[in-house]
């Protein structure tokens, strides 16, 4: 008994032991790129702070974009977006408004929402995370943070995603 107990142990323990892979894609010039996240400091004059990321999805072909907020009013609804450009240089939202799910506030004044984005998280470039002072994307930014590679090493846009 003891024989089969101890090869079957090493084999759960080197399993547990694994992990998942890091994504990759291909660009159009042949250039693998490891896909990496992104995050940013949310910070606002009316006391509101938070952090956004951008993270690899469960495939090379989707972003998960997550968020999460302190010092909001309790019970308020703002509205959240990641954007092509820079705070205070908007290049438009990033799929679109009706892709991100609002922000709900606790009673404490604390929130949090993720979305699944339909495309490879951005291997270059620059983003930033907004939050908005209702649900409405038309109402103010009242808080922002730029979008920074958690482990910044160098290397091309995406210009074409394929599986490794």
């Amino acid at each position: 008994m003891l024989r089969i107990a101890v090869p079957g142990l090493m084999a759960l323990t080197l399993l547990g032991c694994v992990q998942r892979p890091a994504l990759v894609i291909e660009t159009s010039t042949g250039d693998v790129v490891r896909l990496e996240s992104w995050t940013a400091s949310l910070s606002s004059p009316s006391g509101l702070t938070g952090t956004a990321t951008l993270a690899p999805g469960a495939t090379h072909r989707e972003t998960l974009a997550t968020i999460a907020i302190t010092g909001a009013q309790p019970r308020a609804v703002h509205a959240w977006y990641a954007h092509l450009g820079t705070c205070g240089r908007d290049l438009g939202i990033l799929v679109g408004p009706q892709a991100y799910a609002s922000l709900v506030a606790d009673d404490q004044g604390n929130a949090h929402s993720s979305v699944t984005l339909p495309f490879t998280v951005p291997t270059n470039g620059s983003y930033f995370v907004s939050v908005r002072a209702s649900g409405s994307e038309g109402s103010g930014v009242i808080a922002c943070g730029n979008l920074n590679k958690v482990n910044a090493v160098g290397g091309p846009a995406i210009a074409e995603a394929r599986s490794p």
